[in-house]
């Protein structure tokens, strides 16, 4: 299947996402730049808020402001143990700082070993606290804004879902043509070979965009599309079966109750199809 040239040309909701956060928050800047200090963690907390999912936006927000009070409680600490040579404890803090967010969030999660450094290099300019107090407020900032707009975003399928849909029409056509020679009693070996490279490909597609976080966060959003490859290959082995032993005038009583069967189980597949890509 060739990409296109819209489809190479399309937007990333999350890109997009990001964009728009970030115009509000320039514009947004000489107002109210007396309570953002560190304008550099806004941006950051935007760009890690824009998911495409509520539940993936909602965790990627809990996960930065988690980090950032754990990274600075952390830092604080150690900067207070050894006030005169608090760089010291930099590896330990980094060590223990790796350790909380695989118990906190359950993965290496970078923000939290980055604030504890930063505080112990000096980042803060001997105020330690004021300096995470203003980091948290500036992400929060940032994190409002991007939860803003990505409850004001267009709830519109993803441009690689509609990539992934557009393929899934052009599969069940080329099935459809099958369908029609199988009828006429043509040769139809190279169109069912060319099919099922055509399926292959969709199932291809569809494990990069779960694998994808950019597009489709969790393997449970793509699973209408597992659904309907399902669909697909089941009704191109019916057709396989149908294929494969024809009816004639030597075919046996056995083989002829049969045949009716995976003609009714591929009508039945291709109606449920249509009603899950919207083509009549």
């Amino acid at each position: 299947m060739k990409t296109t040239l819209r489809e190479r040309l399309a937007l990333d909701p999350r890109v997009a996402k990001v964009l728009i956060s970030l115009l509000i928050c320039i514009f947004l800047y000489p107002f109210f730049g007396t309570y953002i200090v560190y304008p550099t963690y806004v941006f950051n907390a935007i760009y890690v808020t824009a998911q495409l999912t509520k539940g993936a936006t909602y965790k990627s927000s809990m996960e930065r402001v988690l980090g950032t009070i754990v990274g600075g409680a952390t830092g604080i600490l150690f900067y207070f143990i050894v006030p005169d040579h608090h760089f010291l404890m930099i590896p330990i803090a980094a060590t223990i700082a790796v350790l909380w967010g695989y118990l906190f969030v359950g993965k290496f999660t970078p923000v939290i070993a980055v604030i504890t450094v930063m505080i112990l290099v000096g980042k803060g300019e001997g105020q330690p606290v004021l300096y995470i107090n203003n980091r948290i407020i500036d992400t929060l900032i940032g994190l409002a804004i991007g939860l803003l707009i990505y409850s004001l975003y267009p709830k519109k399928k993803t441009e690689m879902n509609r990539i992934f849909y557009d393929h899934a029409k052009a599969c069940l056509t080329q099935i459809d043509k099958i369908r029609a020679k199988y009828q006429k009693k043509e040769a139809m070996h190279d169109d069912l070979v060319g099919a099922w490279k055509a399926l292959q490909a969709l199932k291809e597609e569809r494990m990069r965009i779960v694998n994808d976080s950019s597009f489709v966060p969790k393997v449970e959003e793509a699973e209408p599309m597992l659904s309907l490859i399902h669909d697909l290959e089941q009704m191109l082995r019916n057709l396989e079966v149908l294929y494969h032993h024809p009816v004639s005038d030597d075919t046996n009583a056995e083989l002829a109750a049969v045949i009716p069967y995976h003609e009714q189980a591929f009508d039945a597949l291709d109606e449920r199809v249509r009603q899950k890509i919207g083509v009549r």
